[in-house]
């Protein structure tokens, strides 16, 4: 992972998000409220940058949760205590002691958790470690408040049309983004999400928008360079973000009852082609995508235990997230939809399809 140069992205449009100074910024995310430390106000706003939708007003200082600092210094290995390795992951060793816990990037950086997961401080000179790294640690954490705040993430596209929220489980390379960002070019629809939904225990459908990401430059050639900025991601590489902002006018803000649920599969040779399909076969699909979360960042290294307690609230846990991808796909409509090698002609079938289904 190479360090690049910090940039300072454009200032928002709405004066009371506007931000001066870094260590002031707080993110209010569905009542998840993080206090972001961070001294350099360049290096907060490319941090905080995938979550400007949820910055809390410049001119109040909320109560925070958590407080995410940062370090602009080489990892102080010295003055760590001397506590054993518990498990590590491709990108990183986590070490836990009774106090805190020390995850180790490999060198490119480190996160120190302590008082009970309250406090966490960042050390690196790497700024894409404290794009990348920051991220993953605000998902993880929006994750574990979502168990506790009955919310139920789900890995799909989420879409709206006419007042209806339109979920549709894409796997990595079928198109997602493409098809995210085509969908916003056409009247009545707007995007709720990206990658992950939420589902409140009213059933209703919220939005999450963070950010749109691409593997493909070219994707990214027709939008104003203010919206765009990459990442060398730790184990993946390289990878082109588009600010939400760009579509701003275009974003779902309402929570929707009213709900179509896609069950997606790919061909390797043949045409496009969406028909109904039955609930407990789109349950299935809750389930891999919600209940589990395949494709749902988990934050293994901040939710570690082998207590026996741990592995009882896990089993409750499921059994909660079950119930309301049940009842999700029991009230909503369900159709299979198969997606060719051919994106464009995808988007365009699907966006047919939506657009002539009766009320």
């Amino acid at each position: 992972m190479q360090t690049q140069e910090i940039k300072s992205p454009r200032q928002k449009n709405t004066t009371k998000r506007t931000h001066k100074s870094g260590a002031g910024l707080y993110l209010n995310i569905y009542g998840l409220i993080i206090h972001c430390d961070i001294p350099s106000p360049e290096l907060a706003a490319q941090m905080v940058r995938p979550f400007n939708y949820f910055l809390h007003p410049a001119d109040e200082k909320p109560k925070a949760e958590i407080t995410i600092r940062t370090e602009e210094i080489d990892p102080p290995y010295d003055q760590f205590p001397a506590i054993s390795a518990s498990f590590s992951t491709p990108r990183n060793i986590v070490f836990k002691g009774k106090d805190c816990k020390i995850i180790d990037y490999f060198g490119s950086g480190v996160i120190k958790e302590e008082n009970n997961a309250r406090l966490f401080t960042m050390y690196s000179r790497n700024v894409n470690f404290f794009q990348e790294a920051f991220y993953l640690l605000v998902i993880s954490l929006f994750g574990q408040h979502c168990d506790r705040s009955k919310l139920l993430r789900i890995h799909a596209l989420a879409l709206s049309y006419n007042d209806t929220a339109i979920l549709l489980p894409i796997t990595p390379g079928g198109g997602k983004s493409t098809m995210a960002m085509a969908m916003m070019e056409e009247d009545d629809f707007k995007l709720i999400s990206d990658d992950e939904p939420l589902l409140d225990k009213t059933g209703a459908i919220n939005p999450f928008p963070i950010r749109i990401g691409t593997l493909d430059a070219e994707k990214i050639s027709k939008i104003p360079e203010k919206y765009v900025y990459s990442i060398d991601r730790m184990e993946f590489g390289q990878k082109y973000f588009i600010d939400i902002e760009y579509w701003a006018e275009k974003l779902e803000k309402r929570p929707l009852k009213k709900s179509i649920l896609f069950v997606s599969r790919r061909l390797l040779n043949g045409e496009p082609s969406i028909e109904p399909c039955s609930k407990w076969k789109a349950l299935g699909t809750l389930v891999r995508d919600a209940v589990i979360g395949v494709g749902l960042y988990q934050g293994v290294e901040f939710l570690f235990s082998h207590s026996p307690l741990e592995v009882f609230s896990k089993i409750r846990l499921a059994s909660g997230r079950f119930f309301m991808a049940y009842r999700l796909a029991r009230r909503s409509q369900t159709f299979q939809i198969s997606l060719s090698r051919n994106i464009p002609k995808n988007t365009e079938m699907f966006k047919s399809f939506i657009q002539n289904l009766p009320s």
